[in-house]
């Protein structure tokens, strides 16, 4: 297949992408995010419904400057606000200055792991959360400044454990569906790749994913504007000679808002469930989140917006570990959603 792009180019963007992985880390906000509660909040106040745990939400969402998905939230039937769905972050969150905002009272404080090591923030009761007509359950946030989440907060997989996430990304839609064990998935083509996952705090990690033959862990990150990988992945690549391009040295942003160093390349080829994903820019950090998660001795991929992007929908099914990539019609369509690297449906 061919690239979207001359390579020369995409090596440029690969450069100097920057990169966000959920609540872990966070690309400067544009100038206009700087206050997330800014966003003209709709007249009066919603009623919260009474059924809405069955009830889905289907919301168009924004593809932000870091490709990242926002969605309107009502919080505590004020807003709306742009929220970040990340299935990335164990927790959600909210921005300090909605909370100000909107009275917030302040909880306890909150030691949490970010891409960069730990950090203690405060916490804020959010009493109801709100997209469209589904009802989340009250909160307590842990919070950070909106200039390094990028939004008004972001809603994390303690939201989204007991339920089912369906992006597509043809029509620029997601939905937050209700679920059962053993559910059959909602994406039928014949084309679609079912991969298994297993669940390690809330996240799903895949469970057949191979760099030249090595099991490698992946988990599948909305939050995340590209891929980010533990050093051990990055040993993996390197000792592999798996790399596209020299390891070059960069920077990620935390939600702190302090800089991570880390290094650079695209990973020439990765196989999930047979499926190819060739060429995927990677950033590879010393990161506590892995540690966390119990992540650090064995390579593992936090896969990026970057990635998912590629597909035509993907579902991520929490209470049956399942993630299906739905292919899209012409492996190498060439739109404006489309990233700098191809994929192949079935890899040898």
């Amino acid at each position: 297949m061919t690239h979207l792009f001359r390579r020369s180019m995409f090596w440029t963007a690969l450069l100097a992408a920057p990169l966000l992985i959920g609540a872990s880390q966070t690309p400067s906000a544009p100038p206009d995010a700087a206050d997330p509660a800014a966003s003209d909040p709709v007249d009066g106040l919603v009623e919260p419904g009474t059924a809405s745990d069955v009830v889905p939400f289907i919301q168009p969402f924004d593809l932000d400057a870091t490709r990242r998905m926002s969605v309107k939230v009502m919080v505590g039937g004020k807003g709306p606000f742009a929220f970040l769905v990340d299935t990335g972050a164990e927790r959600t969150v909210i921005a300090r200055e909605l909370a100000a905002r909107l009275g917030l009272v302040e909880g306890a404080k909150l030691r949490l792991a970010t891409i960069g090591g730990s950090a203690t923030v405060p916490s804020f009761r959010v009493a109801a959360l709100q997209m469209s007509d589904l009802l989340l359950a009250s909160v307590e946030a842990p919070a950070f400044h909106g200039r390094h989440i990028g939004a008004a907060g972001l809603i994390g997989v303690d939201m989204l454990e007991e339920r089912r996430v369906l992006i597509d990304f043809r029509k620029e839609t997601m939905q937050i569906l209700a679920t059962r064990r053993r559910a059959p998935s909602l994406i039928k083509d014949d084309d679609a790749i079912v991969v298994t996952a297993r669940n390690s705090a809330g996240r799903l990690i895949l469970s057949d994913a191979r760099l030249n033959g090595k099991r490698i862990d992946v988990i599948v990150d909305t939050g995340a504007q590209t891929s980010v990988g533990n050093l051990a992945l990055q040993k993996l690549v390197a000792d592999r000679r798996a790399n596209r391009y020299p390891f070059v040295a960069t920077e990620l942003s935390a939600v702190t808002g302090e800089a991570v160093p880390a290094m650079r390349t695209a990973i020439k080829r990765i196989v999930i469930n047979g499926m190819d994903v060739n060429d995927l820019p990677v950033s590879f950090a010393d990161s506590q989140a892995f540690r966390v998660l119990g992540l650090s001795e064995r390579p593992a991929l936090l896969l990026g917006m970057d990635s998912l992007s590629l597909f035509d929908r993907v579902e991520i099914d929490f209470p049956n570990r399942r993630v299906v990539f739905d292919l899209p019609d012409a492996a190498n369509r060439q739109t404006g959603q489309r990233m700098a690297f191809h994929m192949t449906g079935r890899g040898g």
